[in-house]
């Protein structure tokens, strides 16, 4: 599903000034929680360890209609990747991304397959807000390259579990239709995906945070 989350700006890739810790994020479909994830921030003031851990199960009278786990380990330093593993369970399928910085590109396979992209791109964990304009984003699931246009829609305020926040929405179409909150702080506080292969609307929302 390369759901949404697991956000090159404001703290992109940087160990300094980048967040720390646990934040837990309820996982939502058509109003109903269906899954969890996690992300750990691990900063050694040289490089930035940002863990993420995903699970959801789609079930309906007892029957499980989809489900995926995914884990995922980013290692930032000096304003780029220098290495991204992901391994996932996509419904049955294993998904294998294992890429590490050789020279100027992250290099490596997925499922066997040869990746080469670029470092400094934001990944789908999202917890870096994404450039305006056309950009692009990195699928931590398939190690591919997704060409996105993002636009500002502005400030809304958002009633989560956290509680009231004053948020900036930013919306995503192209390859991937996507709208993400960011909080003052630049933290992704709530996401939602609208392309779903069954037409659902799927949203991500902090549930705990440090």
């Amino acid at each position: 599903m390369g759901l949404l989350l697991s956000i090159p700006v404001s703290r992109a890739a940087r160990a300094d000034g980048a967040p720390t810790g646990i934040y837990i994020y309820t996982i939502i479909r058509e109003g109903e929680p269906v899954g969890q994830q996690r992300i750990e921030f691990v900063n050694d003031g040289e490089r930035l360890r940002v863990l993420s851990h995903m699970e959801l199960s789609v079930t309906l009278l007892g029957m499980t209609l989809y489900a995926f786990n995914q884990q995922v380990e980013e290692v930032h330093q000096d304003g780029k990747i220098t290495s991204l593993v992901s391994e996932a369970d996509d419904d049955g399928k294993d998904r294998k991304v294992n890429l590490s910085l050789q020279g100027d590109l992250l290099k490596g396979e997925y499922n066997g397959g040869a990746r080469a992209v670029e470092p400094t791109l934001v990944t789908s964990l999202f917890w870096q807000k994404p450039a305006l304009g056309e950009t692009q984003v990195l699928d931590t699931v398939r190690g591919k390259v997704r060409d996105v246009t993002v636009k500002d829609l502005g400030v809304e305020t958002l009633t989560l579990p956290v509680g009231r926040i004053e948020t900036h929405h930013y919306q995503l179409t192209g390859e991937w239709k996507r709208d993400l909150w960011y909080d003052a702080n630049g933290t992704l506080v709530a996401g939602q995906r609208s392309d779903s292969p069954d037409g659902s609307v799927v949203r991500l929302e902090l549930q705990q945070r440090p």
